[in-house]
């Protein structure tokens, strides 16, 4: 006689060609747990002016608070989605959904512009632990024929989330306080902390290559070296010993890092990956994007609601037609891809978004002209985006297609990161700490001054991107030149990986087996 069994344990997993019986209720789970992990990577970007005025932040504080998120998950998501096979996936997203509801909790109750930051960092912590655990969980669960249907809905809702972000950020803060764009994220942890437990089966590959602790430990030191110095140079002067030695440091373990991924037997991504020029081009033209885009939404936002007097409501909703040209641009770039190669593909969405920015950098003197070029620079990131996601993805063996998504997505959190961090700092010298001024002091009779000051220094961040991007289209050409990623091809036009790419918030790639042909 069996013993009894509780109806509450998740059931085992099942053989691979059959799927788990429970899979879409367990992607439902998976989708919500990655939505709040993608849209907190932009619902406070309408919430910056808010947050500065309540807390008493500077520009430079509000760079913390807004880069931390970014900064810790870009350090920490490939040895956590390592973990997580070595040792349990299930473990490793309910761990990751505790830390990021109870550092939410903390980061809506913060009393100064300190406390923020480091709850910001704790998220970043929960989210590096949920995002890849939540993939990991539906590669296992879902048979071969439904996989790519379901991953095409997973990276749907990191789209969407990412595109919602500012709009959510805004109707709350059109309702409530600034502290309630983190407080709704504790429901919906607490709701699927208790779905996952139930339905969500346990897996883990003890195989699995040991994690790269100390290449994780020196990028990590690395990133947060530089980012400090992009940040606090602004504020302590670009030629004070902390900032000369911060550069200085972050570099030298930028070289320690390289060095050791070329000797240790498990590295973070192999080097001959590395050596690719598929895989150089998109290294360097994916976190460009998002350095452009993330910073521009930092700038953007505390001009349109400091100086032109948005709420953030309406101030979020300038963004939504970024995220429609972002769609209309990703359906397009495919033909784009088939006429030109990936590499010039890549080259002209990267010019389509400097385009834009620069249109923005030199005519913002009203909501309309800023509101044109976010919606051309959306259309520039769908068309540049998912090309340059296959540059990366095209490059490594379809083994190693995990490996290489992590990558995707640290340097996508990485340019993020940094895109706030030296546009921010731009945009706080230029202006000379006019960006701190609350929002109802810059918008009376007496703040005119103020304003037209804000509004100066404004182009001064953009063009830093505008020239970023234009450097980038240059080095994919080189890069891609005599490869089979820089000649058009008709089977490029449907090689593309599908890519959901958030305005500001992800770009999470299906992956897609590598082009047969080799350079």
């Amino acid at each position: 006689m069996n013993p009894p069994t509780d109806p509450s344990t998740p059931k085992a997993l099942p053989p691979p060609h059959e799927g788990h019986p429970d899979r879409w209720r367990i992607l439902a789970v998976l989708c919500a747990a990655l939505c709040i992990v993608v849209l907190d990577n932009t619902i406070l970007s309408v919430a910056v002016p808010s947050v500065g005025e309540a807390l008493r932040a500077d520009e430079t504080s509000l760079q913390w608070i807004t880069a931390a998120y970014s900064l810790v998950l870009a350090a920490l998501l490939l040895p956590l989605a390592g973990l997580g096979d070595r040792f349990g996936r299930k473990g490793l997203l309910l761990v990751g959904v505790v830390i990021f509801g109870s550092s939410s909790a903390g980061a809506a109750f913060a009393a100064t512009s300190g406390q923020l930051t480091v709850a910001r960092g704790l998220m970043g912590i929960g989210g590096a632990a949920t995002m890849p655990a939540t993939l990991a969980v539906l590669g296992n669960v879902f048979p071969e024929h439904e996989r790519g249907r379901a991953i095409a809905l997973w990276s749907g809702v990191s789209g969407i989330a990412g595109a919602a972000g500012p709009v959510v950020g805004g109707f709350l803060l059109d309702h409530y306080w600034w502290g309630s764009v983190f407080l709704v994220n504790v429901p919906v942890c607490l709701a699927v902390f208790v779905a996952a437990a139930r339905l969500v089966p346990t897996s883990k590959d003890p195989a699995t290559p040991p994690v790269d602790v100390a290449g994780s430990l020196i990028w990590s030191a690395a990133l947060a070296l530089l980012l400090f110095s992009c940040i606090e140079g602004g504020e302590r002067g670009w030629s004070s010993a902390v900032v000369i030695g911060s550069i200085a440091a972050g570099l030298a373990l930028l070289g320690a890092f390289a060095w050791w991924e070329r000797r240790t037997p498990h590295p973070l991504l192999a080097p001959a990956a590395v050596a690719d020029h598929r895989m150089q081009a998109g290294m360097v033209a994916v976190p460009v994007i998002f350095f452009s885009v993330f910073g521009a939404q930092f700038v953007f936002t505390q001009w349109l609601q400091g100086v032109r007097g948005l709420s953030p409501l309406t101030a979020g909703l300038c963004f939504a037609p970024n995220a429609a040209a972002v769609l209309i641009g990703s359906l397009l770039c495919t033909r784009l891809v088939g006429r030109l190669g990936q590499g010039r593909a890549v080259a002209v969405g990267l010019l389509v978004l400097a385009g834009a920015l620069a249109t923005g950098a030199l005519f913002h003197g009203s909501v309309l002209p800023v509101l044109l070029a976010v919606t051309v620079a959306g259309f520039g990131v769908g068309l540049a985006c998912p090309p340059a996601v296959e540059l990366i993805m095209g490059s490594v063996p379809p083994e190693h297609a995990g490996q290489a998504a992590g990558v995707n997505e640290t340097i996508v959190e990485a340019g993020g990161a940094f895109g706030i961090a030296v546009m921010g700092t731009v945009l706080a010298v230029t202006a000379g700490g006019v960006g701190s001024v609350a929002p109802d002091r810059l918008v009376g009779p007496a703040g005119a001054a103020a304003r037209q000051h804000f509004t100066a220094a404004l182009h001064a961040p953009l063009l830093v991107a505008v020239g970023l991007l234009v450097l980038a289209a240059a080095v994919v050409l080189r890069r891609t030149q005599g490869t089979s990623a820089g000649r058009p091809s008709a089977a490029d036009a449907g090689s593309t990986a599908p890519v959901a790419v958030a305005p500001v918030g992800a770009a999470v790639a299906m992956p897609a087996p590598p082009s047969e042909e080799q350079p």
